[in-house]
């Protein structure tokens, strides 16, 4: 019984940790686009303070302009948790959770921008940062009488909160992990572009440069033409 219900947990633990997925979209200016999550009342169980927990990266793909977006966290009842305002690059939000339901995130990329805004939601999850749940006693006895006391519903309850717990943390390292990765990937795509840039740049740098030297090579030597004299008719 103990087995068969730790396996259980287990296996809700590995779908609660594959639930959060990074989610990419490109907003239009002018337009609002809104990710939700729902939060189910078990993982309230867990103690410490909830959390709304999440991290966004802002990006486009204009030469002449750079997005930026508003970001507002509301609750499920429509309440707004969190905003920020012209968001240019990247940020993080992590508030309190009011209660189980459906989270959402949404986004608005307003016409000022005047460019396609592309966003990247990294993570958005929660997670008790607070204090996690404490540990599990394990009675002491015969090996009979601590698997009987362990499956006791009492026990299970705390087996299944910590579980809960480290599946939310795991949740947070996943993201942050995939935060740095979205990163690194960033700055390489910004040092590429800026070596094409540069090559560019310098291509035309020596074009102009030979051209010009060219033409003061031809410069001088018309100086030193022989003139060729004309006779005069007698």
């Amino acid at each position: 019984m103990l087995q068969t219900n730790l396996v259980h947990l287990l296996a809700i633990s590995l779908v609660l940790m594959y639930h959060v997925a990074a989610v990419k979209v490109t907003i239009p200016p002018g337009r609002t686009e809104c990710m939700g999550e729902t939060v189910e009342a078990d993982h309230f169980s867990v103690p410490g303070g909830p959390r709304i927990d999440g991290r966004v990266l802002v990006s486009g793909n204009s030469q002449y302009y750079v997005p930026f977006v508003t970001i507002r966290v509301l609750g499920p009842t429509g309440d707004q948790l969190w905003q920020q305002q012209h968001v240019y690059s990247e940020t993080h939000f992590n508030v309190g959770a009011r209660g189980p339901g459906a989270y959402r995130v949404c986004f608005y990329n307003p016409w000022e921008s005047r460019t396609d805004a592309i966003v990247d939601l990294v993570y958005f999850t929660l997670a008790h940062l607070r204090r996690g749940a404490g540990p599990i006693n394990i009675p002491k006895g015969t090996q009979d009488d601590r698997s009987k006391e362990v499956a006791s519903q009492d026990h299970m309850e705390d087996v299944r909160r910590t579980i809960y717990g480290m599946s939310e943390f795991m949740q947070v390292i996943q993201g942050s992990q995939k935060y740095l990765h979205r990163k690194l990937e960033r700055h390489q795509q910004t040092m590429e572009s800026n070596r094409r840039r540069t090559l560019l740049y310098t291509g035309l740098e020596m074009g102009a440069l030979i051209l010009v030297g060219l033409v003061q090579v031809l410069a001088v030597m018309g100086f030193f033409k022989p003139v060729k004299s004309v006779k005069a008719s007698v």
